[in-house]
């Protein structure tokens, strides 16, 4: 190809690319799109796929190519995050640390299974997916933090305990955005459940503050 023919179709090519960018939809289209062909992909009953729409917090916080969260995008996920914590109605924010044990490692609840959602008569925690728990546990996560001596390092005090508790109901609340699930804000978990998990995490007989 001469000189003329390979300018002629440099030409076409960027002709062609500036019409498929022109075309491509944008940002919010583009996620509708893809939202109802995850949506199309699941067969649920239509109580269950309501599962699949996005609250404004993730809405904000499903960003694109790697882009970041803006000052003002934070703070608006932060405030739902904030307001979204209701507490116990007994006032008592540490339970129970024996149930709070077999919380942190009970993965049962909120499977769907053929369909269907599994019976189960409560939700588990599954905390040992993602944290260190007691010292000698072997089968555990590395994806959040460890939580090995977490009340042995920050003692059990009433603002650890409402600290821990929030954190654990809408971790939003404090790192919006983060992995870590809103397990009582997306009503996973009752705030009684939750309480029983500060006590597991801050009683000092627990298991994970012994060494």
């Amino acid at each position: 190809m001469n000189s003329y023919g390979l300018k002629w179709a440099a030409l076409c090519a960027g002709a062609l690319i500036a019409a498929g960018c022109a075309t491509y939809p944008d940002t919010a289209t583009t996620r509708q799109i893809g939202e109802k062909m995850v949506g199309a992909g699941f067969s649920s009953p239509p109580s269950l796929l309501k599962r699949l729409e996005q609250d404004r917090s993730q809405q904000i916080c499903s960003k694109i190519a790697g882009e970041k969260l803006t000052q003002q995008e934070a703070a608006e996920v932060v405030k739902l995050a904030r307001d979204s914590i209701q507490y116990p109605a007994s006032g008592r924010l540490v339970g129970n640390w024996r149930i709070g044990d077999k919380l942190a490692h009970n993965g049962a609840g909120d499977r769907i299974q053929r369909g269907k959602l599994e019976k189960q008569k409560e939700n588990g925690g599954l905390c040992q997916n993602c944290h260190a728990l007691a010292p000698d546990e072997i089968n555990v996560g590395n994806v959040g933090p460890s939580l090995t001596g977490y009340g042995a390092q920050r003692g059990n005090s009433e603002a650890i305990a409402k600290l821990t508790y929030e954190r654990i109901y809408n971790a939003w609340a404090y790192m919006p955005c983060s992995n870590m699930p809103r397990l009582g804000a997306n009503r996973h978990l009752t705030p009684e459940q939750i309480t029983h998990l500060v006590a597991y995490l801050i009683d000092p007989q627990s298991p994970i503050n012994k060494k």
